[in-house]
């Protein structure tokens, strides 16, 4: 018989499955990933940051990926977050939004720009 919500066309006895189950007898789910169909509507149950129809469309920003198996976020350099939209630059520094590497401000360095540079008898010192 037919499984997951799925109903029997009663002349000529193929299944007709709801949401994303297909299959002779509508057990196969048709989310990606490692995502899993509801068992009444059929709809994606997407994890993480997952998300869209068949969970294939992953909310991570600014250069971020999915996991494929538990969806959470990936970052690149400095951006932070669940989604990747925190970024971890100091002083007023930006992130760029592909690399993730901080654009410091003003006399700011380093990689999240948290040294300052001074100039004192022609030597550069970094505090």
């Amino acid at each position: 018989g037919c499984q997951n919500g799925g109903s029997c066309d009663a002349a000529t006895g193929a299944c007709t499955c709801v949401g994303q189950w297909s299959g002779t007898t509508c057990t196969t789910c048709g989310c990606q990933t490692h995502e899993t169909c509801d068992p009444k509507a059929g709809a994606c149950i997407c994890a993480g940051q997952w998300s869209g129809v068949s969970c294939a469309t992953c909310g991570c920003q600014n250069g971020g990926s999915c996991s494929p198996t538990t969806g959470a976020c990936t970052c690149v350099g400095q951006w932070g977050g669940t989604t990747c939209t925190t970024c971890g630059c100091q002083n007023g520094g930006t992130c760029d939004p592909v690399t993730g590497a901080c654009t410091c401000v003003g006399q700011w360095s380093g990689g999240t720009c948290s040294g300052m540079c001074w100039v004192r008898e022609k030597q550069f010192l970094t505090k």
